[in-house]
């Protein structure tokens, strides 16, 4: 059984159970470069190195962005951090373009600053962006003796900014090491991505645990002169709707309790009220539900269930000698309405992950589209095209191939 409170998830040791942790004694007083922009994430990402025992050099790039609020922002922050290098480079991307962040292209933007962010590539994207910006890191890197570098991609840009998925990273990783001098004769460059697993809402919450001067911080794609945020980009949303998210958490004193194993007549009227609304209720009962390898987990709070998943023996995928088959699939997910986006579904994956971990095994699972963000913040990876399913729409195959 697993008991999650409010004040838990407040709690630096709890939320840290997410986060890698380096504290060992190869790297204390070690250096490290990170990415500093001014916003939140990279704020977080270099409060989260100091706080592991390295020197930190922060790099902010000017790169002819929109306005330079961010760059102040960003030497505030490395004041108050206290880091012991920063500097300020310069790379004029506006003369390249084609991002509404470099030219006079408009940002996008909705008359609801709480509405959900597309998935497709926006305009905001700056062609090429964390490629030179890592590079520009990895040579101050290599001259200041540092091998490891950081920085503050997450999985909600995985959808969105094709420089922020984790298989951009690892490239880059190796790259690093076949391009560089260090990196040939054997001392090995590590690129750090903290947040990579985590929802804005448990960035806000990291970085609260942290010390991070969040006020200070500014995501805004198309702020004021002045530095005051737009409201309205997919920056200024995404970052509202977390701080409501976080608001609604710590208003509350929710005890989420995970129950592991427990029969399928225990899950499937959540699936019917959330999966299948309307629907018939044979619709929510699976052939494999009852069979003994089949495994129900059910999310309760106060004894009352509020969410569930469920784990069927199927074997689909194999990743290679060095990782588990994926032979279980994850169908049923549903959380209540009132209740999500608070975690519940996060620890409910966790919970299921572990026990496949204990078992040596992958999960996959067939997402909806607008899911799929969920997934890849959970370590899934997306497995082939988009495909139709009938009565449901859009979906994608994901998989986690174990920890």
């Amino acid at each position: 059984m697993i008991v999650l409170t409010g004040a838990d998830r407040r709690n630096s040791s709890n939320l840290k159970t997410f986060v890698p942790q380096l504290a060992t004694a190869d790297h204390k007083k070690n250096k490290a470069v990170v990415l500093l922009s001014g916003g939140l994430d990279s704020a977080t990402v270099t409060a989260w190195l100091i706080e592991q025992g390295f020197e930190v050099i922060a790099l902010t790039v000017n790169y002819g962005q929109r306005h330079a609020a961010e760059l102040r922002a960003a030497s505030k922050i490395a004041e108050l951090l206290g880091v012991t290098e920063h500097l300020v480079q310069r790379l004029d991307l506006r003369v390249v373009g084609g991002s509404a962040l470099t030219s006079d292209l408009a940002v996008p933007k909705s008359d609801d600053p709480l509405a959900e962010v597309a998935d497709d590539i926006p305009v905001t994207y700056v062609p090429a962006r964390n490629t030179l910006f890592l590079s520009m890191a990895l040579g101050l890197a290599e001259a200041r003796g540092a091998h490891d570098l950081a920085i503050g991609v997450n999985a909600l840009d995985y959808s969105g900014y094709p420089d922020c998925r984790p298989e951009f990273i690892e490239a880059f990783a190796k790259l690093a090491n076949l391009a560089t001098r260090d990196g040939v004769q054997g001392q090995e460059f590590k690129i750090h991505t903290p947040l990579q697993d985590l929802s804005k809402l448990e960035i806000l919450q990291l970085a609260g645990e942290l010390g991070v001067p969040v006020d200070q911080t500014l995501s805004c794609y198309d702020p004021s002169d002045a530095g005051e945020p737009c409201q309205l980009c997919d920056s200024c949303r995404l970052r509202q709707r977390a701080q409501k998210e976080l608001v609604t958490w710590d208003s509350c004193s929710l005890e989420v309790e995970i129950r592991a194993d427990v029969a399928a007549a225990e899950v499937r009227e959540l699936r019917h009220r959330n999966l299948r609304p309307g629907q018939p209720f044979e619709r929510v009962l699976y052939d494999m539900d009852d069979l003994r390898d089949t495994v129900h987990f059910l999310a309760l709070i106060d004894g009352k269930a509020i969410g569930c998943l469920t784990l069927l023996s199927d074997p689909q995928f194999w990743f290679g000698m060095d990782q588990p088959a994926c032979e279980l699939r994850l169908r049923g997910m549903a959380i209540d309405e009132v209740l999500r986006s608070l975690g519940v579904g996060t620890r409910l994956m966790r919970a299921a992950q572990a026990w496949a971990n204990q078992r040596g095994q992958g999960i996959w699972c067939n997402s909806r589209s607008s899911g799929i963000r969920f997934y890849a913040r959970t370590g899934f990876v997306r497995i082939g095209r988009e495909f139709e399913m009938p009565d449901i729409g859009p979906h994608y195959v994901m998989a986690w191939p174990g920890a």
